[in-house]
């Protein structure tokens, strides 16, 4: 296999994000000053098997950063965003993050299994080893923060004592609710259900697509409308992964339905509420 050559492609497919990265600056970009005695983030040192392991053992979620000694953007965050106090504790705190450098054997087959094709890229999945979002584009400190905290949720970090390829062993069938099904619980618990209702995000989806570039491409396209937060969700679908736009952080439906009617009598934007 001759990587310098598909480095070579590689590093023409992100020339975009170069020529955007000479545009960016830490003063522009950071929430706080960069603290020489700010703590970096605790990235898992072993393989990916291994760190995929550790999440589910203590019910955290894994985070991987995709990227390569010759990588400027990955070296810009490396120096603010995973050296912010704030996003460093977010990561420790909840997260398992590894690096994986795609010129290596290992990340080169990483990068293929998931098919990433533009540096930074990141990938975050619950502690089950689902995939709950990918990130192609240099994260300052701010967005990466609100990436980390967006996906810290009971649900994402449930822990999960079987290793990964192992067989869970027997225990009685627990019985189950369209209510427990929805919010992820085993069996439904009444006080469990208010938590998380009271607790819960509402979210406005704008499009669901088979394609990640597509969703992206309709990312774009809101940013340039709208200061709400986007993001995208991974979800399956008949045994394909489909992705979800959505925007906003509501509190309760209500102001989800009325974010919604903007959009539709505004904009003429159709939308539904999650």
């Amino acid at each position: 296999m001759n990587i310098s050559v598909n480095r070579t492609n590689f590093m023409k497919s992100i020339g975009f994000l170069f020529l955007l990265f000479s545009f960016v600056s830490t003063k522009s970009y950071s929430n706080k000053p960069i603290s020489s005695e700010a703590t970096k983030a605790n990235f898992f040192p072993g393989a990916f098997e291994d760190a995929q392991q550790m999440a589910r053992n203590e019910g955290k979620l894994l985070l991987i950063d995709f990227y390569a000694s010759w990588c400027l953007p990955c070296k810009w965050m490396d120096q603010t965003t995973f050296n912010d106090r704030e996003v460093v504790k977010a990561l420790n705190d909840n997260y398992i993050a590894i690096k994986v450098d795609i010129d290596e054997k290992t990340g080169f087959d990483l990068k293929n299994k998931y098919d990433v094709q533009y540096l930074p890229t990141l990938l975050i999945f619950n502690s089950q080893g689902q995939l709950l979002e990918r990130v192609e584009e240099t994260m300052p400190p701010n967005k990466m923060l609100n990436l980390l905290q967006v996906h810290n949720s009971d649900i994402n970090r449930k822990v999960f004592k079987n290793s990964i390829n192992s067989k869970p062993s027997a225990s009685p069938k627990k019985t189950t609710t369209p209510e427990a099904e929805e919010f992820g619980l085993e069996s439904f618990d009444i006080n469990k259900y208010r938590t998380f209702n009271k607790n819960r995000t509402y979210r406005i989806q704008l499009g669901v697509f088979d394609d990640h570039q597509n969703a992206f491409n309709k990312v774009n396209e809101i940013r340039e409308q709208f200061a709400e937060p986007i993001i995208v969700l991974n979800d399956y679908r008949e045994g394909q992964v489909i992705y979800k736009v959505m925007m906003g952080e509501f509190k309760n439906q209500d102001e989800a339905n009325g974010f919604r009617d903007i959009l539709k009598n505004q904009f003429g934007i159709d939308a539904i509420v999650q």
